[in-house]
């Protein structure tokens, strides 16, 4: 299930700006809603893979079967990723990016531990804030996914761009991700000239 954009600003700004804990869950919203990235994906991410590339902040994201591709940042999503390194005293290149907090009641205020979050938290991260904004409860982490594909969709990407965007060996995928959000609206009958 995808997210409509309105909905995917709520939960980017669902998580409090004033904790260690919120200041990464931002951080790690904005990599899924932009980067279009796997759960998986975003989970194996480490420092070291937040870079500069000819004038771009990039990460290079290790897919399905250990491809690796580079997708360029959203100002949003580096913004976001800067303020993330500087709160969770982010030093060490191999250290995981998104890491769980040492303290389960710390808000991080305690600390990181020096491994990733799992698939499984980064789930119940997103269900919690969903709850929390009452949105669909079908809403869930891979909802970014589809969000990023459609929308870039909509709004004049090309299908080749978007599978390597989404890290796809066939185009056919990436159109499967693809949902159509207003398809009467945009019915070829309405451009049908005689």
């Amino acid at each position: 299930m995808g997210l409509t954009p309105e909905d995917c600003r709520l939960l980017l700004d669902a998580p409090a700006s004033d904790t260690p804990e919120g200041v990464r869950d931002r951080a790690l919203l904005a990599v899924l809603a932009y980067t279009g990235c796997r759960v998986g994906e975003a989970c194996r991410l480490r420092v070291q893979d937040y870079k500069t590339s000819g004038g771009h902040k990039v990460l290079e994201v290790r897919g399905k079967g250990g491809k690796e591709r580079r997708v360029p940042l959203h100002p949003e999503a580096f913004e976001r990723l800067d303020v993330w390194l500087d709160a969770g005293a982010l030093r060490d290149a191999s250290s995981p990016l998104f890491r769980p907090g040492r303290a389960a009641r710390g808000h991080g205020r305690h600390g990181f531990r020096d491994e990733p979050l799992t698939r499984r938290a980064v789930q119940l991260l997103v269900e919690r804030y969903v709850a929390q904004l009452k949105l669909d409860p079908n809403v869930t982490v891979h909802s970014f996914r589809v969000t990023a594909l459609t929308t870039a969709r909509e709004r004049g990407a090309d299908i080749v761009d978007l599978q390597d965007f989404a890290g796809h060996a066939d185009p056919r995928t990436t159109l499967g991700y693809i949902r159509n959000r207003d398809r009467l609206s945009r019915s070829p009958a309405y451009v049908l000239k005689y």
